[in-house]
């Protein structure tokens, strides 16, 4: 039998250890809900504006932009970073995730997002191999060929549409992709310029170049999440946003990744 005083004992650690867990939901809660440190997120492998490195460390023009602008208004950030990106999008809708530090701008995404001014204007390109070359001056001149891309990248409203035409898949990652069209599993890849142009530098896509005309043309911004409590400093940080525009700030954090 247990006697009196061990169950005191554990009565007692019980409810010490209850208590202190629920002192840290609480303050979790406060947290979220007073938007003291909002959580913010990124694309794995968006270069150069989202990307995590072999340490999970979170680089890119968005998270360096959104730090600055948030050093301004002398708030504290917290990480989520490594989710695929169709989660990530999830959780952002949702207001799991405050703050996405880079994406697109189309009319879907800004019925569901509070969209900052433009930090950025991004090409979305054909590549394609030198010894494979083709001639590309509209959409149509896919129609015959087999292509591929990166998973849940946007192409825009009209040619998401247009794409039901013609063979294009999505892959996960831009190595995958890049593999598939050297070993003539592609006939083209879809993707923005800045993004391809790390893998354009690697010695095994020496034989890849980028076709002259872009399929589309990008604005690209940091989005908060409706449904965070965080919303309500957007307005907030889109005024200093634009202040660290204005003085240049954002276009030197561009320079550094164009180097």
């Amino acid at each position: 039998m247990i006697s009196v005083s061990l169950l005191k004992k554990i009565i007692y650690l019980i409810t010490t250890i209850s208590f202190f867990a629920f002192s840290q939901v609480v303050n979790a809660q406060k947290d979220t809900l007073s938007c003291t440190k909002p959580v913010i997120t990124g694309a794995n492998n968006w270069y150069p504006y989202a990307y995590v490195d072999e340490k999970n460390t979170p680089k890119g023009i968005g998270y360096d932009v959104v730090k600055l602008v948030f050093s301004d208004l002398k708030t504290p950030l917290q990480y989520k970073v490594g989710l695929p990106w169709i989660r990530t999008i999830r959780e952002v809708n949702q207001g799991e995730i405050d703050i996405l530090v880079a994406n697109y701008w189309t009319v879907q995404r800004a019925k569901q997002l509070l969209m900052s001014r433009e930090i950025a204007r991004e090409s979305l390109n054909v590549f394609t191999l030198q010894s494979r070359t083709f001639e590309f001056n509209k959409w149509d001149d896919l129609k015959d060929k087999y292509g591929v891309m990166p998973r849940g990248m946007a192409v825009g409203k009209s040619f998401e549409q247009y794409r039901k035409k013609i063979s294009l898949i999505e892959v996960n990652t831009h190595q995958q992709i890049f593999k598939m069209l050297n070993k003539g599993r592609a006939d083209y890849v879809l993707m923005a310029q800045n993004s391809a142009r790390p893998y354009l530098e690697k010695n095994e896509n020496k034989n890849v170049i980028m076709l002259d005309t872009p399929i589309n043309h990008y604005s690209v911004r940091i989005s908060f999440s409706k449904k965070s409590s965080c919303q309500k400093l957007f307005n907030q940080f889109d005024h200093a946003l634009t202040k660290r525009i204005n003085d240049g700030s954002v276009a030197k954090i561009i320079s550094t990744y164009n180097q």
